[in-house]
């Protein structure tokens, strides 16, 4: 093979376009993920290929690889590290162990340990997205080229244990898929080292048959027709990458690479120059590519419109090229020995480490904010006196609201003033599911600032529902059901037992509006039909009641905003859904008889928001689900605070 071929700059173009294009979710290019595939298979066929053609010691080898991928790649988790730093990424669940992966060249390990959350569930938000997720095939890159060159030495002589070794992987790969599931076929580097070895096993041939016949150029153009069909027709959520089957996808490119060892017309067409540019941009393009599509979708732009997507490549090919020229193309020519790329690699990972291990702790997703709800806790010592205010004139408190933002409210908005001061502060406990964990958060830092109109406690739990039978069959949720069945049974008894609130405020959104099977007779039902309406009426009735029989003065029932989020489990997308639930929780409210001095209470979230325009507001939800921390502020300080504390005085 020639020591440098354009045409195999003009397939990397092609894959990482494959890439790029999946990526800014056009809906025609449903697996460009197999642009990753092709990579992996050049890089085997070219790594063998040289190591094959021209042996250097170890210490060099890693040199170069050292001078090749580090400066773009440090420089991009040092780009996030910046980023994060001023504000960006802050809901992204476990970003310093991805950043930790990605500097040590583990991040696929780390993103199979972490397993599915509940994050998973909007999967589709881009304030969830990692600006880290497609270091997974870097680290899987970096780990074949630390090993494969020993394993080459000892099997170069043995060129068939090279194609034994190929086989092997290739059989293991659907049997991981099989034991440990589709995370595993598509992450772990056992998986998916049969595309790399195949490349392995292609050079190794090619270096016995330094002459081929002509006639093997009529392999690349059906090669690269399959590769860009296949691209664009297999599912974005199955197919071979989950499955552990890509290795006959490997031999594709394959027979693209050794159709490329002769002239040819799909040679040719690979040779332009705009495709090798790009072919030879490649690496920086694709470490670029993914944080700056996901900050900007994490800022309101959709990628898929063509407006959308002209910014995001534009930006990209902005930055690819300063890399290259600036960073990229310098270290890669420099003349430094061994040991000095070493010293010079070690103190670039050195100065990101100190980076990550310094950089400020925000709380990503679900993760509370410890020292307000500490501060705005319920003080059980405090007597249980009546609640009647106190006149305005004797008031102490002197707060009129709270500054927690400086957006103004908007005109249509309702905007409570802070109530006359209670005698004492009143017990609220907010009771719920990831979207209760932040209005309750929110309350809880208007507690601290009003301390003496209100005192919060928070009981939640991720997908917390108040119907705890069945099987929720929109998506895995046993977990959940079987955490809310605790909570609400046996912890929310007992935090009631000991703090006595006034105010016990109810919020469940998603797991109550799911698929569920109760009977394998009736089938799987919705919140449509009428079996299942009953179900959560008899339900949510129940929680009301028993709320009310340990002695909560008063019950507040919230009609939560409907999502609009684009959630994986499809069902969930449907607005009606919500609405029904809607409808049960005020027949609830309205059916349900309370002992004397009690009350039950509809707290209604949902029309605040779309009155106020912020149902749809990606600054207020920015996953269509979850209020953030600044909005639920917002929204607790303009009304929630005030509306719950007149609720419960009465």
């Amino acid at each position: 093979m020639k020591e440098h071929q354009p045409a195999l700059d003009g397939v990397r173009a092609i894959a990482v376009l494959l890439v790029v294009l999946f990526h800014l979710g056009l809906p025609w290019m449903g697996a460009g993920y197999l642009g990753v595939s092709v990579f992996f298979t050049l890089s085997g066929f070219l790594i063998t290929s040289l190591l094959l053609r021209a042996p250097v010691p170890l210490r060099q080898f890693y040199a170069r690889r050292a001078r090749r991928l580090l400066p773009a790649s440090t420089a991009v988790l040092a780009a996030v590290l910046l980023a994060h730093r001023h504000g960006e990424f802050a809901l992204v669940p476990n970003l310093r162990a991805e950043l930790f992966g990605s500097l040590f060249q583990v991040a696929n390990w780390v993103q199979l340990a972490g397993g599915s959350s509940y994050a998973g569930l909007f999967g589709r938000s881009a304030m969830f997205t990692s600006p880290l997720e497609h270091f997974w095939s870097l680290a899987i890159e970096e780990q074949f080229y630390l090993l494969w060159p020993i394993a080459l030495a000892v099997l170069r002589r043995r060129r068939y244990a090279v194609y034994m070794v190929t086989i092997c992987f290739a059989v293991a790969a659907p049997l991981i898929a099989w034991r440990w599931g589709a995370d595993a076929a598509y992450w772990s580097t056992p998986s998916r080292l049969p595309e790399l070895l195949v490349g392995c096993s292609a050079a190794v041939w090619l270096q016995r048959r330094p002459t081929l016949s002509p006639n093997v150029r009529w392999l690349a153009p059906p090669a690269v027709l399959t590769i860009v069909a296949c691209s664009a027709l297999f599912p974005s959520d199955a197919g071979p990458a989950f499955s552990g089957w890509l290795s006959p996808f490997a031999l594709v490119s394959v027979a693209l690479l050794i159709g490329l060892q002769v002239p040819g017309p799909v040679r040719t067409l690979l040779s332009v120059r705009p495709l090798v540019w790009l072919g030879t941009v490649s690496y920086g393009l694709y470490l670029v590519h993914w944080p700056v599509f996901v900050l900007l979708r994490q800022h309101g732009w959709d990628l898929a419109q063509w407006r959308g997507a002209l910014v995001a490549v534009g930006l990209t090919l902005a930055l690819t090229v300063a890399s290259y020229w600036l960073l990229e193309r310098p270290i890669r020519r420099a003349t430094w020995s061994a040991a000095a790329t070493g010293r010079f690699a070690m103190v670039a990972v050195g100065a990101v480490l100190v980076g990550v291990v310094a950089m400020p702790v925000s709380r990503g997703f679900l993760e509370a904010d410890t020292s307000t709800l500490q501060a705005a806790a319920i003080d059980v010592s405090q007597p249980m006196t009546a609640l009647r205010t106190v006149s305005p004139s004797t008031s102490t408190s002197t707060s009129t609201t709270v500054a927690v933002a400086s957006e103004p409210p908007v005109p249509h908005e309702v905007v409570l003033p802070v109530p006359p001061t209670p005698a004492r502060p009143v017990r609220v406990m907010v009771v719920g599911d990831s979207t209760a964990f932040y209005v309750g958060q929110g309350l809880a830092g208007w507690a601290v600032q009003h301390p003496q109109h209100a005192q919060v406690d928070l009981t939640w739990c991720q997908g917390c529902g108040a119907i705890l039978d069945g099987t929720i069959t929109s998506f895995d949720a046993e977990s959940f059901v079987a955490t809310s069945r605790s909570v609400l049974q046996e912890t929310l008894p007992e935090q009631i037992e000991r703090v006595h609130p006034d105010v016990v405020m109810l919020m469940i959104t998603v797991n109550d509006v799911a698929d569920r099977s109760w009977d394998m007779g009736e089938g799987v039902l919705t919140p449509r039909d009428e079996r299942y309406r009953m179900r959560m009426y008899s339900q949510y009735r129940s929680l009301t009641d028993s709320l009310l029989a340990m002695g909560v003065p008063t019950v507040v029932w919230t009609i939560p905003p409907v999502p609009t989020t684009e959630f994986e489990a499809r069902d969930l997308r449907e607005a009606d859904r919500y609405e029904r639930q809607h409808d049960v929780i005020r027949q609830v409210a309205a059916d349900v008889v309370p002992p004397v001095g009690a009350a039950v209470v509809l707290c209604e979230m949902d029309d605040w928001l779309r009155t106020a325009g912020h149902s749809g507001d990606v600054g207020w939800r920015p996953d269509g689900t979850h209020l953030t921390e600044q909005s639920a502020g917002w929204l607790v300080d303009r009304w929630l605070g005030p509306w719950i504390v007149g609720v419960a005085v009465g």
